[in-house]
């Protein structure tokens, strides 16, 4: 067999591990002792999800088709022997009905044909043994947790169970389909008959339905494809394993929206993480600390005071602020003497006057920003409460310093609350004697992209991404030495700027009714581009050919004063329909205007706003700016951020539904870029 049937023959052995993942993992309406064993076995499926996610390979590929990366992958024999044989092994861990039985406490019951009675009559993950069953007259009851349900069985009906032929076929491992190192035409026969096997008893399984016999021994069940998946781990070189500690939070919990389920699968994964021997114990504890903040984002504020998160009031006598045109400014605590760093919210509306709906947003964004045990991925600091200044209208978003600056010395520090003042992503692009390295500017746009990969994980939107939402505190200064101010901790960056963020699923939110928060900030446009479809070059021309005909409506244009610093970082189909619903792909394209800046390591702002609209910004950019990345930032660095600026946005069933993994698409190329 030639090396590309051989990758094809590991994909198919993936795709069946997947359809046994998918089996076990299916306990809708269950009692509670089978909801808890699928949550495990689904655990141990993302993981799985992730290693395929390294090759580009999915639960749903084709298996017709092979990603090149995943060849390359298996050119070594050693390498593709022990996948297969590692993949081997989860398939036949679920097609061995009889050691699922008598080791693992799972019972299958086969549907038979031709039965006046099917599974559907019959409550289902019953605890009844099928033996049981079939010497069972009249009233046939079953137990769970003191429900008890009954139903009329039939005397004359065969009991659900796995006929003898399909039961001597799935029974027992077959120690002849186990690989040996041989002769390649011993390896192709076997290769091809464990494959086929495997496909077949899988096949015959999927039309079962299980349920669990002993509760207790599902643990030894979850060990086997726990150290099936390590096995697939220990085969990856460094960078992968890498690779999979970043992404695995985001495979596994970008579907969940239930609370409780999130919850229980964080402490399900938090158990499993306490084996350090794991090649990615490390990715178990990020998934179980995003997996509970997660949670307790989509707590309701009517649940239990232990999993509800509210902000904090403080007041504003108890802080030293200082005055500032910046929409923050650093201050100090007089109660603990310790520098703050302090974020301003407006409460005014449209008319340019307190209003309650706005004052609603900003108690929303505090009860984000106070979600304790916040994942460092956020890139965010610790947010102390909230203090409104009636004199302004507005609040006082209070935060603490990094820890490095929290924790200095007495004899270390400074009273001059400027030397605390952080800079902007857009300070340092002004300083050209601050031209960073090749290699930092990718550190520092990986690490921007998981901080959107992140925040998107946990159903929320940025909606304000710019180079001034994105800071640099000063680094943390040598022994003996005090603060410099000039000296910023590049490799630490902090993203602010939350005041418009919502969570991503909106239906019944109050912007929702009102319009988006952007309205308040500038007249609503008419759409231009709603209906249009195609490549941004067409959508944009498009565009430009309907504003060249009658207008009668209209009564204003776009012009370069309302272009911007603040809207150039804006979605151009979002600056012109500001009540238009905010999509995970707007946070990408301001996330693609900020990963070309960091690569030509020039501020946007150089090249003026003198812009009929937006989509001529975003024409220039595509043809001037980003072509540019290629010689100083390589082919990859490029693509990403060409696919971000020319991402589509008129495909509302993508918004919904594809969306949230973009930026994860997008992260996981950018680790490619090394310097």
């Amino acid at each position: 067999m030639d090396p590309a049937s051989l990758s094809f023959a590991v994909v198919g052995m993936f795709l069946t591990c997947c359809k046994g993942y998918e089996f076990l993992s299916n306990a809708s309406n269950a009692p509670a002792d089978a909801q808890d064993a699928a949550r495990r076995v689904l655990v141990e499926f993302d993981i799985l999800r992730t290693w395929g996610k390294l090759w580009d390979l999915s639960p749903h590929s084709p298996e017709q088709q092979c990603p090149e990366k995943f060849k390359f992958y298996l050119t070594n024999e050693y390498t593709w022997h022990g996948v297969f044989v590692a993949l081997s092994a989860i398939s036949e861990t679920f097609t061995d009905v009889r050691r699922l039985n008598n080791r693992h406490g799972i019972v299958c019951y086969y549907p038979m044909k031709g039965d006046r009675v099917s599974f559907d009559s019959f409550p289902p993950f019953n605890r009844v043994d099928v033996r049981h069953l079939a010497r069972h007259q009249g009233r046939a009851s079953y137990q769970d947790k003191g429900q008890t349900y009954a139903r009329e069985v039939a005397n004359t009906v065969q009991s659900p169970r796995v006929p003898q032929d399909v039961r001597d076929f799935l029974d027992g491992r077959d120690d002849s389909l186990r690989l040996s190192r041989g002769a390649a035409s011993k390896v192709d026969e076997e290769t091809k008959k464990a494959l086929g096997l495997s496909k077949t008893k899988m096949s015959l399984l999927e039309r079962c339905r299980w349920s669990i016999r002993a509760k207790g021994r599902i643990k030894s069940l979850i060990g086997e494809l726990k150290r099936c998946n390590e096995d697939l781990q220990r085969l990856c070189h460094f960078d992968a394993l890498a690779q999979m500690i970043q992404t695995l939070p985001a495979v596994a919990l970008l579907p969940h929206k239930n609370f409780m389920d999130l919850h229980k699968k964080a402490d399900i994964v938090k158990e499993s993480a306490q084996d350090k021997s794991s090649p990615i114990a490390a990715g178990r504890e990020r998934l179980a600390a995003m997996a509970r903040f997660k949670a307790r984002l989509l707590t309701p504020s009517k649940i239990a005071d232990k999993y509800q998160a509210s902000w904090r009031s403080l007041e504003q006598r108890d802080y030293h602020v200082l005055s500032s045109s910046n929409p923050y400014s650093m201050g100090t605590s007089l109660k603990s003497q310790e520098p703050v760093f302090v974020e301003w919210q407006s409460y005014r509306g449209k008319d340019n006057r307190p209003d309650v709906h706005t004052e609603e947003l900003v108690h929303e964004l505090g009860r984000f920003l106070s979600v304790p045990d916040r994942p460092y991925e956020f890139r965010g600091l610790d947010c102390t409460g909230l203090f409104k200044d009636h004199a302004n209208d507005r609040y006082g978003v209070v935060y603490s310093l990094p820890a490095r600056l929290r924790d200095l010395p007495r004899h270390m520090r400074t009273e001059t609350l400027d030397i605390y003042k952080p800079s902007t992503l857009t300070d340092l692009l002004h300083n050209g004697r601050a031209i960073a390295d090749l290699g930092d500017r990718f550190d520092l746009a990986k690490k921007l992209t998981y901080s959107v990969v992140a925040l998107h994980t946990c159903g929320w939107l940025h909606k304000n991404i710019c180079p001034g939402n994105i800071l640099f505190f000063a680094a943390r200064p040598a022994v003996g030495e005090s603060i410099s101010r000039t000296r910023k901790d590049f490799g630490r960056p902090v993203i602010v700027g939350y005041g418009l963020s919502r969570p991503d699923d909106i239906a019944g939110h109050p912007e929702e009714r009102d319009g988006d928060a952007w309205a308040s900030r500038a007249p609503a446009l008419p759409s231009k581009s709603e209906a249009l479809a195609g490549q941004p070059e067409e959508r944009d021309a498009g565009v430009r050919a309907r504003r060249r005909g009658p207008q009668p409506s209209r009564q204003r244009t776009q012009s370069s004063e309302s272009l911007d610093r603040e809207t150039i970082y804006q979605h151009p189909d979002k600056t012109t329909n500001y009540r238009r619903r905010f999509r995970h792909s707007y946070d990408i394209y301001s996330l693609g205007l900020v990963l070309l800046e960091i690569g030509l390591w020039k501020d946007l702002g150089e090249f003026g706003t003198n812009f009929e609209d937006a989509y001529e910004f975003r024409q220039m950019v595509l043809k001037s700016l980003v072509p540019k990345l290629w010689g100083q930032c390589g082919a990859i660095y490029g693509e990403v951020v060409k696919e971000c600026l020319t991402i589509s946005t008129d495909d509302v069933a993508l918004a919904e539904k594809g969306q949230r993994d973009l930026a994860l698409k997008l992260a996981v190329r950018l680790d490619k870029c090394v310097a």
